[in-house]
């Protein structure tokens, strides 16, 4: 239904403010986003709204579906709630402050290891990488190059909390993504599944300082890339595994983010490149 909210009480606005944090969000399979550009990538990618707070002026600008939606259920029993609020309200229920425009409450996506084909595609394993804007930006930079998914270990920051959500854009909503898989679950599966001779993807250990050249190496098909913590790197599960490097003119300049970005560029341009070549010449 859609109603008018007036101060801090209501649930909606409640809940919003809950679901800043990890745990409410883990306990009840929520996220709560800002900002009209995620809600239209939730909305495309068919994420489940339950809950928008907007301004009145910008009523209008919501995505029409949903508009609809909402009015219908004021006729029955409502699953989607519109709060029309003032900016002050907005400003307590996000994180934000005088930034927000639109704030909603979705369900959180859910995938298992079994749902992104390790041995099929490239994907990132991402091992204490703390930073959530570096995290939702690795999650953008997955979907725009072709990727299959991304995994989280534990101490990773959340890909699906606020601050990750806006530097992914919403690009969320369009990979899957699995969470607080440990480096040694993840070993042990993958060397469980290569007994049974399922198809098992080669790990490359991202590294600043040495390692194979990234241009020199093809890592769309059944590769994936672990990216640690820019200061200490990854965890000791990884020791003695082999590395991939991006060659730099001085200085360690690229940020775990950007390193990721360019070896999701490299692996993608080289597999477009066979492709094309695989095709033949056109006649």
């Amino acid at each position: 239904m859609i109603r008018d909210i007036a101060g801090r009480q209501n649930h909606s606005v409640k809940l919003a403010r809950k679901l800043q944090k990890k745990k409410h969000r883990r306990e009840r399979g929520l996220l709560v986003c800002e900002g009209m550009d995620l809600l239209r990538a939730a909305v495309g990618s068919g994420a489940t709204i339950r809950d928008v707070l907007v301004r009145r002026e910008l009523l209008s600008d919501l995505p029409r579906e949903l508009v609809e939606q909402a009015a219908e259920e004021c006729r029955e029993s409502a699953s989607l709630d519109i709060g029309v609020c003032d900016q002050e309200t907005l400003e307590y229920a996000g994180s934000l402050g005088g930034a927000a425009d639109v704030i909603f409450i979705c369900a959180q996506p859910e995938w298992g290891l079994a749902d992104i084909g390790l041995g099929a595609g490239a994907t990132f394993f991402l091992d204490g990488v703390g930073d959530p804007g570096n995290v939702g930006a690795l999650v953008r930079s997955a979907v725009a190059f072709g990727m299959a998914g991304l995994v989280c270990a534990p101490g990773t920051a959340d890909p699906y909390g606020p601050k990750a959500m806006r530097a992914g854009m919403g690009a969320q909503f369009s990979l899957p993504i699995v969470v607080e898989v440990s480096p040694e679950d993840l070993l042990a599966r993958l060397a469980s599944e290569g007994a049974r001779g399922k198809a098992v993807p080669t790990i490359w250990v991202a590294d600043p300082h040495e390692g194979v050249d990234v241009r020199d190496l093809l890592l769309q098909t059944g590769s994936m890339v672990v990216l640690g913590d820019e200061r200490s790197g990854p965890g000791p599960a990884w020791q003695g595994m082999q590395r991939v490097t991006i060659p730099q003119a001085g200085f360690d300049s690229l940020n775990v983010a950007m390193a990721g970005t360019v070896l999701a560029y490299e692996s993608w341009r080289k597999s477009a490149g066979m492709a094309v070549a695989n095709e033949g010449p056109v006649r």
